[in-house]
């Protein structure tokens, strides 16, 4: 499946920021509006209430300790609302500035609901053409709820997330390439992005071997060649070691990142750390 958002004026999916708790990554953020900007299409921010949460909150020994176990406090439901609508207050201020320097539209919506069945619901009420930003930076243990993202949201196309040194770095737009098929999806959307940005586009064929890698290379390069803004950047033989991806992306130090979902660069299983210790620039995951 391409990584496609539908625009305004077609009603059939927009960009989905999700914000459930902790610290919003302005870097997330602003990736979603850029790509609602490439796609003509429009952001809305859904702000998620856990319902389990607040369904452990109501029984009487629900306890909240902090890290470091020292401190200690009883929870209750009215608490917990309290704490979500201080941090949604937050969220909301950030995501309205990076919004007020945007020519995109921009909905809110607040629910209570288990956040992924939440984004479910919301991408299902539009159409099959949405992109799901999740505003939280994801961290080393992220592929399982990417996982649950990708199996339980049907209406989506793709994922925009962020890590931890997620910042607003220049340079290419990065397209890690696995499957020739994808090809052309990928550098529709990179070219997308590449008009917002006015930045080029590098491809890098990442396989676990040399030999696959080869057998990519020249479908990569017949493909690469009808687009002029396109260089090819390289060759990643990873041999099933995520950080060697993790550091030829480094190195490329690109403005956006394109991927796919469950291959070499990004696992459906395993540890996501790696990257997540050196990428600074948002990521945009495909089917």
């Amino acid at each position: 499946m391409i990584a496609h958002v539908a625009a305004v004026h077609e009603a059939r999916g927009r960009v989905v920021l999700r914000f459930c708790a902790g610290s919003p990554s302005q870097a997330a953020i602003s990736a979603a509006f850029k790509v609602a900007e490439a796609f003509q299409s429009e952001v809305e921010s859904l702000y998620v209430e856990d319902r389990e949460l607040l369904t452990l909150a109501s029984y009487p020994f629900a306890t909240e300790v902090s890290f470091a176990g020292r401190l200690r406090r009883r929870l209750s439901q009215r608490t917990l609302h309290g704490d979500f609508f201080s941090i949604f207050s937050a969220a909301r201020r950030q995501i309205r500035s990076i919004a007020a320097v945007c020519d995109v539209p921009l909905q809110e919506r607040y629910v209570r609901d288990e956040p992924v069945h939440a984004l479910a619901s919301a991408c299902a009420q539009r159409g099959p053409w949405n992109v799901i930003a999740l505003a939280e930076a994801f961290d080393a243990n992220s592929c399982t709820l990417l996982c649950e993202v990708f199996d339980t949201v049907l209406d989506t196309t793709g994922v925009i997330l962020a890590g931890p040194k997620g910042c607003h770095p220049a340079g290419p737009i990065i397209v890690a390439v696995e499957d020739a098929g994808r090809v052309p999806g990928m550098l529709s959307a990179a070219e997308r992005l590449a008009q917002v940005q006015n930045s080029p586009i590098a491809v890098l064929v990442v396989a676990n071997t040399a030999h696959q890698c080869a057998q990519l290379d020249d479908k990569i390069r017949q493909i690469s060649a009808e687009h002029p803004n396109v260089f090819k950047a390289g060759n990643v033989a990873a041999a099933g070691e995520a950080a060697v991806v993790a550091e030829a992306i480094r190195r490329l130090k690109g403005s956006f990142l394109i991927a796919r979902f469950g291959g070499v660069a990004i696992p459906r299983q395993g540890s996501l750390r790696p990257l997540a210790a050196v990428l600074e620039c948002p990521l945009l995951l495909v089917r």
